[in-house]
């Protein structure tokens, strides 16, 4: 049979003469691809991962996110035994889990994050390549799809977060899927197995990221409602409506350790917070914090670094100290502190402020997956298209319908969070959508192909641009940062500086913990409390202190409250950011006596995208402490 029958003859299979079991891994649509293309395509793998592998070595000192501290301070609390305090109601495990046993046997914490997202970039480009074979046995689409995927995977692997991980979860839920597509028709035993398959993994995605269980809880139903429908009324089974069931008690099953883990430290049930806790406010215009108060929330144990390792509301509410302001705040643009009257506090409030707020934001939400995925919005709109016109029937492109209705509900779960504060959000929480539009263009490819070819010349060669344009430009945006023609937005690329792939080991710059590391000011295990509390959290992570407080506060020395708090607290350093371009007499008698003055060029307001200015940074100790 050729490719051309495989892809159109919808034909019901007649019953074999014997039961045949299919091996595992055998390519099961279209023709079976070259020994040669297996071979280049391996080459070609290879090539990439050593460039991917590259990247992460010469990073692996830095810190590009500060979310990557609590992950890299969790996993620690494992390596060291200390499950009680690890167990984190509300970063996902995954991550840490995996890091944990690097850092016991003496891998340092950047370094062990650098292993675990090396580990799982290669994988998506392999399992990508992989299924893309399987499921057209076309080996220029494979190959082409590590073109394009290795610079998004160069760019990221540098990412302190737990996104690539998602990458590697999201190609094994379609998988999965496609697994069960194939069991729709198949025996009891075959659908329960493969239903348990499919639980087994969204369990997976559950510990993974949190974010990713509506994801799964909406994707799998409707790609069983759309199987179902794909069959004629009379070859529709019954028994196959027992696959997504069961997918769904396998991941309560499989995840149930965890939640049990989580409810024990919680004293309640517990599934994790960090949905509940990121979601709540995209339903009103208050941040919840009152500017005429502070707030000193504290670490959630004794060896966290931050009290953002664990924000579940009955952990960090217990720890937060309060007072009232005497001295009022000012307004800063941007930050917490900047109040205004809340508009949501009736239901209709909510609702209506919510809609608002998304389609203000919608515009940023597609300009920012442009700017590192590019066309992968227009390639989502030429296959809806495709499928409303009937050129593209689910039988007949079955991976590229899975992977079309797990894009379309990605893509519409972020837009339903998505800010305008934040110009649409971080680009890592899209990655996926990358590799979705990717697979979809690449499971199409040959069809195009093959209609190209019976046209005129002109057909072939435009197919052959578009291909390579979309490689050029994932290379273009995601590794050099360039923004004309794909994009009007950068995405830089995490660690290293834009374009420079190759080169030496980056060293870290962190002006400021490097002159406290050096002048020995910081104790280790002190309690500090710092006025820019972002860059207080890398100064934490970097002297083996504990940090105190959070962002938006604008805390003031010069107030009575605030100093009483401040000694309430037991915090013992405080680090006061100033502009050093603005003189100001500085007594901190109150509070304490000044240890040390450093000025160095780094953000010095309390707010996201703050700009690098010369910052003076005075270190009080706390008298009393």
């Amino acid at each position: 049979m050729t490719i051309d029958d495989a892809l159109t003859d919808d034909r019901p299979a007649a019953a074999p003469a014997a039961p045949h079991r299919r091996r595992f891994g055998a390519f099961h649509e279209g023709r079976r691809p070259s020994r040669a293309s297996l071979l280049a395509n391996g080459a070609l793998l290879a090539v990439a991962a050593l460039l991917v592998a590259f990247v992460a070595y010469r990073t692996r000192l830095e810190v590009t996110n500060i979310d990557g501290i609590s992950y890299m301070s969790i996993a620690k609390q494992y390596a060291e035994w200390h499950w009680a305090d690890a167990v984190n109601g509300y970063w996902s495990p995954m991550v840490s889990w995996l890091m944990a046993p690097l850092i016991a046997i003496g891998v340092g914490q950047t370094t062990a994050f650098a292993v675990v997202n090396t580990l799982s970039s290669v994988p998506v480009l392999a399992m990508g390549a992989w299924l893309l074979l399987r499921t057209t046995g076309n080996g220029w689409t494979a190959g082409w799809s590590i073109a394009a995927t290795t610079p998004l995977m160069m760019a990221n692997v540098s990412l302190q977060t737990p996104d690539t991980l998602v990458l590697v979860w999201c190609l094994g839920f379609l998988w999965a899927l496609l697994a069960a597509d194939r069991a729709w028709h198949g025996s009891i035993r075959r659908i329960v197995l493969t239903g348990v398959l499919l639980g087994a993994v969204c369990a997976l995605g559950y510990c993974t990221k949190a974010f990713l269980v509506p994801v799964f809880l909406v994707v799998v139903p409707v790609w069983a409602v759309v199987r179902w429908f794909q069959d004629r009324p009379g070859a529709r089974e019954r028994r196959s409506v027992l696959l997504p069931v069961v997918a769904l008690v396998a991941v309560v099953l499989v995840s149930a350790p965890w939640v049990v883990a989580l409810s024990v430290k919680f004293g309640g049930v517990e599934v994790g917070s960090s949905l509940t806790v990121n979601v709540s406010g995209k339903f009103s215009d208050s941040s919840g914090k009152d500017a005429d108060e502070y707030r000193i929330p504290t670490p959630p144990n004794a060896r966290a670094v931050s009290p953002n390792e664990d924000r579940t509301p009955s952990i960090y509410d217990a720890g937060l100290l309060t007072a009232e302001r005497t001295v009022p705040a000012e307004p800063v643009a941007g930050s917490a502190t900047e109040s205004s009257r809340s508009q949501t506090t009736t239901l209709v409030g909510k609702v209506r402020y919510y809609v608002e707020q998304r389609l203000e934001a919608l515009p940023f939400y597609f300009l920012r997956i442009g700017s590192f995925a590019p066309f992968a919005l227009a390639i989502g709109v030429v296959f809806v298209g495709a499928v409303v016109a009937g050129v593209v029937h689910y039988r007949r492109f079955v991976f590229a319908s899975i992977v079309g209705i797990f894009s379309g509900v990605y893509l519409l779960g972020y837009a339903g969070i998505a800010t305008v504060d934040t110009q649409g959000g971080n680009a890592r929480y899209y990655l996926p959508l990358f590799t979705g539009s990717v697979l979809i263009a690449a499971a199409l490819l040959p069809t195009f192909w093959r209609a190209a070819r019976r046209g005129r010349r002109v057909r072939k060669v435009a197919t052959v641009v578009a291909c390579a344009v979309l490689v050029v430009a994932a290379y273009s945006q995601n590794v050099n940062g360039v923004r004309a023609p794909f994009s009007v937005m950068t995405t830089k690329p995490s660690g290293i500086p834009a374009g420079q792939v190759l080169g030496g080991v980056v060293t870290p710059d962190e002006p400021l913990p490097d002159l406290l590391v050096a002048n020995h000011t910081l104790p280790a295990g002190s309690r500090i409390l710092g006025t820019n509390t972002r860059d207080t959290v890398l100064v934490a992570f970097r002297t083996g202190t504990q940090m105190y407080g959070e962002n938006g506060q604008q805390y003031d020395y010069e107030d009575p409250a605030f100093v009483d708090l401040l000694k309430r607290s037991g915090v013992q350093y405080f680090l006061n950011y100033s502009n050093a371009l603005i003189p100001k007499d500085r007594d901190y008698s109150a509070i304490g006596t000044l240890e040390e003055s450093f000025t160095v060029d780094q953000t010095c307001q309390d707010i996201k995208s703050a700009p690098v200015q010369p910052c003076l940074v005075d270190v009080v100790k706390v008298s009393g402490s």
